[in-house]
């Protein structure tokens, strides 16, 4: 059983996050999660919103319906991500939303409880993972 077709048996709304590339509006599609390749992101959010506003709207909703968030790590700069940011602009300046996306999971307990990190093929263990890029 591929990776996307056991998210798509966990019963919860799921929302997918990663850089985009020709395989992430798949895996969204097969994970049956929404994503940002859906309009209004699958989500209801409306599309009169500002960028930033509109994917703080996904944490939202996500949060408040018990979601999870499929978070495809590949390509992403995880350094930068822990790092942080000082504005939205800054990463959307910087072609970073994806680590921006990251940054506000990794700084939000719940969020970050509520996340599975993967590569597409591979589920991470979150421990792992972040200790990995703490070196």
């Amino acid at each position: 059983m591929t990776l996307s077709q056991r998210f798509r048996k966990l019963d919860t709304v799921k929302f997918a996050f990663g850089k985009q590339n020709e395989f992430a509006e798949i895996f969204a599609i097969e994970s049956d999660a929404c994503s940002m390749f859906a309009p209004n992101f699958g989500l209801g959010i409306p599309s009169n919103l500002s960028s930033e506003n509109q994917i703080r709207g996904v944490f939202n909703i996500i949060s408040q319906q018990n979601g999870i968030f499929l978070f495809n790590i590949s390509g992403v700069d995880l350094l930068k991500a822990r790092k942080g940011f000082t504005t939205f602009d800054e990463a959307a300046d910087n072609n970073q939303i994806t680590e921006w996306e990251l940054f506000m999971i990794l700084s939000n307990k719940d969020y970050l409880k509520s996340c599975t990190f993967h590569n597409g093929k591979v589920k991470f263990k979150k421990r792992i993972l972040w200790k990995s890029i703490m070196m």
